[in-house]
C-alpha cells in the first residue's frame, strides 16, 4: 500500500509526491491503513489544520489518528468542517503540551469536542462549496 502524509496546506496526499524524503523506517507493521473517505489527522499539527478526508487508500503513520465517519457521505464535508478557524482554536485548547510545538491532540480529547452538522444534504453540499472556494482563494493569494 502506498504512504500517505498529512500537511496543513495540502491536506492527505500521497508521500512519494511530496518534495520531501519519506523513510518510514525498517518496518510498516505498526503504520495505519486508510481507507477512501477517513478522515486522517496529525496529532501534533491538528491546531494548525493537519487534517482531511481521504482520497486516497494507503497507509499513515501510527503518530496519525485514523477515524471513519459513522456515514460515509459526509466525509468531505466533515474534513473541511474540521479545518475551520474556530475549530483549530478548539483543538489547541483540547491539546497537551508545554510549547506549540509540543502541542498533541490525542483522540480522547478530540473525540470531545462536538460540532454542529446540518441534516439536510443540500446544506451541506452548499456550505462544503462555501469551504472550497475559500479554500482555493486562499491558494491563489499565497
Amino acid at each position: 500500500m502506498e504512504i500517505l502524509s498529512v500537511s496543513v496546506s495540502n491536506g492527505i496526499y500521497p508521500a512519494s509526491e511530496s518534495d520531501r524524503d519519506v523513510n518510514p523506517g525498517a518496518s510498516l507493521a505498526k503504520y495505519k491503513v486508510v481507507h477512501v473517505g477517513d478522515l486522517v489527522y496529525n496529532s501534533m499539527r491538528m491546531w494548525q489544520g493537519a487534517v482531511d478526508s481521504s482520497l486516497y487508500e494507503g497507509i499513515v503513520s501510527p503518530a496519525y489518528v485514523v477515524a471513519r465517519p459513522t456515514d460515509p457521505s459526509l466525509s468531505r464535508f466533515i474534513g473541511r468542517l474540521l479545518k475551520q478557524p474556530i475549530l483549530l482554536h478548539k483543538y489547541q485548547q483540547f491539546s497537551q503540551g508545554n510549547s506549540k510545538d509540543t502541542l498533541t491532540l490525542k483522540y480522547d480529547k478530540f473525540a470531545e469536542i462536538r460540532v454542529r452538522i446540518p441534516r439536510k444534504s443540500n446544506e451541506q453540499s452548499a456550505i462544503g462549496e462555501v469551504f472550497d472556494s475559500v479554500d482555493h482563494l486562499i491558494t491563489l493569494h499565497q
